[in-house]
């Protein structure tokens, strides 16, 4: 006996969808073409780009090969590996030696004391987000000459208490580095829905020392590697504030070591700046194998 197919009602509800999924579909297609650019403007777009990162660095390498007297040379580059002109040598060493050091010390700082805090607030106190926010971003609107007259007082006491030392510019490198901290971290933690996996871990008998270390950060680990990136990048390239407190650091020996010889003045900054690129290069590659991975061996799991 044959079935007689009866004709589907739909409810108001599933015709209000069909006509909601319809609508952004035909947006969709509407917009489609708008939403990536061509092929030529892409290229253009990225040859500009690679021309504004390149040829500053082009003209910085061949200004390191320049002979005063005219021509090419290697005498610039031969003085400083081989230890010529020993007073700008030191004093570059001396300079690196202690961006370095204020490197690992406002790292330390920031990884102790500021990341734990702003993990903890938009976890555990929601509610304080806008203050936080508003206190957070408040060193980008000061000017580092502000910020120093503000925080002469405290290096004064630190100086009776520890002395001169470098290491306390950490203090202000820190703030300087939380509004980017900050954002970057933020972003990260409202996209893994991390007031959820904390409730969750707590739920399941697990402290807030272990919910953080075990749960919420291996989940912020791109994050935690740019906020490392841009310290370490705001810790090396910052004058202002050593200058004005006079501290040697590598800014304010170039600005020294250039007034003698720009020549190794410029092959300092030079190897710097391919540094950074490296480290740049070698972290972005690093997060993308591990997010890779972690792809695999989520399909792999049955």
């Amino acid at each position: 006996m044959a079935q007689i197919d009866t004709p589907r009602v739909l409810t108001p509800r599933t015709r209000q969808a069909r006509a909601s999924t319809a609508v952004r579909q035909a947006q969709h297609r509407a917009w489609n073409r708008y939403d990536r650019p061509s092929r030529i403007t892409g290229t253009v777009i990225l040859s500009l780009f690679a021309a504004v990162v390149t040829v500053p660095v082009i003209g910085l390498t061949s200004f390191t090969f320049r002979s005063p007297n005219g021509g090419m040379t290697l005498d610039h580059w031969r003085a400083l590996f081989a230890g010529q002109g020993s007073f700008i040598v030191k004093e570059l060493r001396a300079g690196l030696l202690n961006s370095l050091m204020l490197v690992a010390v406002t790292l330390l700082i920031a990884f102790v004391v500021i990341i734990p805090a702003i993990v903890l607030i938009e976890v555990r106190f929601p509610r304080l987000h806008q203050v936080m926010h508003t206190l957070m971003l408040l060193p980008m609107a000061v000017p580092a000459i502000v910020l120093v007259v503000g925080l002469a007082p405290v290096f004064s006491v630190t100086t009776r208490i520890f002395g001169t030392n470098t290491w306390s510019l950490a203090l202000a490198y820190g703030i300087l580095a939380m509004p980017y901290i900050y954002t970057t971290l933020t972003a990260g933690l409202d996209g893994m829905h991390a007031q959820t996996l904390a409730q969750t871990a707590q739920s399941l008998g697990a402290s807030w020392h272990r919910t953080l270390l075990t749960v919420l950060l291996p989940c912020l680990r791109r994050p935690l590697v740019t906020s490392t990136l841009i310290t370490t990048a705001i810790v090396l390239g910052e004058f202002t504030i050593s200058s004005l407190l006079n501290r040697v650091t590598l800014q304010t020996a170039l600005i020294a070591v250039g007034k003698t010889d720009v020549f190794l003045s410029v092959i300092v900054t030079l190897l710097v700046l391919l540094a950074t690129f490296a480290a740049l290069y070698v972290c972005g590659g690093i997060g993308r194998a591990t997010a890779e991975r972690n792809r695999t061996n989520h399909k792999e799991t049955p």
